[in-house]
């Protein structure tokens, strides 16, 4: 007769007959045909499986592909700690609170699936209280009846020292902890969340996971690889795994080869897959909707830029429009990357203007880059914006912070041209350092979806050399103006002011292709070109708005105007 503690043993002999009994649908394709593992899959599984009670293993660090199963098998592996009881309570730890309770989430299902629950029915149900109500089971925490509990926290929210009643967490789960927007302020920060909060509140049994794929050259996962991090020196590292072994691409010039939607495809991929899951058809697909650049970072963990600069394998040439073949923009936007001051060692002040069609398609209409003051770059840039019907002027203010606001009332002043406000941005909050923002721009490229306007204003003859020599060779002030420009159009004006300042870093990603109607083109319609340095300045007025004087209040005999009211 075969008992149940028989049946779990043959169950948890292998921890691959364990899945396959328990989860088949998690290692199937949509064919239901199963997917077998990856050699690093197998590994990754064996350290596992070989985790025991009250004794602290090495630290496992998956760096693997985008795609290629980081968090299902971290997830799965979470569930088969708890349900042999190799861990009690464990941390699931993420950039953000909100991806990490989506973790947990999905850890919820995983209890909650009924083959699971016929083996371990203690793990299934929730853990209640002396009265019958539930001790947690909600996004952001799961207590099973078992006595296996886990905590889902993300860097944003994470805090020391937190304990379950008497119990410090015997397991951390770091996955997606790096985004391509982080800067090395927030980089650091991250790392020193990691090692003086999280890490010293571990129990000293504590068994760590971490998943991730390279995102870029300075992220936390980078540091780790390379030695720069100090933290876990015991670590065991899986990877980097890239998608495709022996990688390369070309361009297709064989108009006959197409995407699934029926476009010609603009690159085509090679190499030899690392997984079955992540086919040579299936990467083809991704690069068909992301461009290689961006396959390349997230699937082939190749975040170095390219000897010469990011925009080497650009083809300028097609992507130059005549003035005539610009359709109607429905929005125009110009942004400066100013310099504090006008010396021989400053940064130069630089000028970006473009304008957006209905299609989505990115019209690049004015370039400026040389050394000047401040206040001539913000007049030109008003100057700029007012030819092109441009509904603001943006300004990056990581440096000078607050005093952008004088120059440009200033600016307004001297130029006569008020009715045009300034928005602001800053690279701190979120965009990531140089090279990872004009990263993203780069994408665009690829897919030509940003045109150069060949109208005498420096798309071509200013912009371009800018893009070919970015990042090696300064100055480098015109490619960064022109990613703000790029990402104000992108994301309907949600990089800067307030509308920036109140959305979530999830809602801030989203990139959106509604957009309002259309205008006709200024430069279709004939209607006058950008300015240049050879134009003579417009006139100036000097006149200052008379200053309005709030008329003081009278005091009331016998009350205190500093004396708070009397609450009721």
């Amino acid at each position: 007769m075969t008992t149940a503690t028989d049946a779990l043993g043959r169950l948890e002999a292998n921890h691959l007959i364990w899945r396959l009994t328990l989860y088949e649908d998690w290692l199937t394709d949509t064919a239901d045909r199963l997917v077998p593992d990856g050699p690093h899959h197998t590994a990754f599984w064996d350290w596992l499986w070989a985790i025991e009670p009250g004794i602290r293993p090495p630290a496992y660090l998956s760096v693997w592909s985008r795609g290629g199963a980081k968090s299902t098998n971290v997830e799965l592996g979470t569930v088969a700690l708890g349900a042999r009881r190799r861990r009690r309570y464990g941390w699931y730890v993420s950039d953000t609170q909100s991806q990490a309770d989506d973790h947990v989430g999905s850890i919820a299902a995983l209890l909650e699936h009924l083959t699971f629950a016929a083996f371990y029915p203690g793990m299934a149900r929730r853990r209640v209280g002396k009265f019958g109500s539930s001790r947690g089971w909600r996004r952001n925490r799961l207590r099973t009846a078992d006595g296996f509990t886990i905590d889902a926290m993300g860097l944003d929210t994470a805090r020391r020292g937190v304990k379950l009643e008497a119990d410090r967490p015997d397991l951390m789960i770091f996955d997606d902890i790096d985004d391509t927007h982080d800067s090395p302020d927030i980089v650091d920060r991250k790392l020193a969340t990691i090692t003086k909060s999280l890490i010293p509140a571990g129990a000293e049994d504590l068994a760590i996971m971490g998943v991730q794929n390279l995102i870029h050259p300075d992220s936390i996962f980078a540091q780790l690889l390379d030695g720069r991090a100090e933290i876990l020196a015991d670590r065991i590292v899986s990877g980097p795994i890239p998608a495709l072994t022996n990688y390369r691409r070309h361009r297709n010039t064989n108009p006959n080869i197409v995407t699934s939607s029926g476009e010609p495809r603009r690159y085509i991929i090679h190499g030899t897959p690392t997984w079955a899951g992540q086919d040579l058809e299936t990467c083809q697909a991704i690069v068909d909707a992301i461009g290689p650049t961006e396959f390349e970072s997230e699937n082939q963990h190749i975040v170095e830029s390219p000897a010469g600069g990011i925009y080497n394998d650009i083809e300028w040439n097609e992507l130059h429009r005549s003035p005539e073949d610009v359709p109607d923009l429905v929005r125009t936007t110009v942004w400066v990357d100013p310099a504090v001051t006008k010396t021989d060692k400053s940064d130069s002040q630089a000028i970006q203007a473009d304008g957006i069609d209905a299609a989505g398609d990115i019209y690049r209409l004015f370039s400026w880059e040389q050394q000047a003051t401040p206040l001539a770059a913000i007049e030109l840039a008003l100057r700029t914006a007012a030819d092109l019907q441009a509904e603001h002027v943006g300004i990056e203010t990581d440096q000078g912070g607050d005093t952008w606001e004088s120059v440009f009332i200033e600016a307004q002043n001297n130029t006569g041209i008020r009715h045009i406000p300034m928005v602001q941005a800053k690279a701190g909050q979120g965009h990531g350092p140089k090279i990872a923002r004009s990263q993203r721009m780069h994408t665009d490229y690829e897919m030509i979806r940003i045109w150069h306007v060949d109208n005498g204003g420096g798309a071509i003859e200013v912009l371009e050399p800018a893009l070919k020599r970015f990042p090696k060779t300064p100055p480098l002030d015109l490619a960064d103006a022109a990613y703000w420009s790029w990402a104000d159009l992108r994301s309907q004006g949600a990089i800067h002011g307030d509308s920036f300042a109140g959305r979530g870093r999830e809602e801030e990603r989203e990139i959106r292709d509604a957009y309002t109607a259309p205008r006709p083109s200024i430069l279709a319609a004939g209607g006058r070109r950008p300015p240049t340095d050879e134009d003579p300045p417009p006139p100036v007025s000097r006149e200052t708005p008379p200053v309005k004087h709030r008329p003081r209040r009278r005091p009331i005999p016998g009350k205190n105007p500093l004396k708070p009211k009397k609450t009721p």
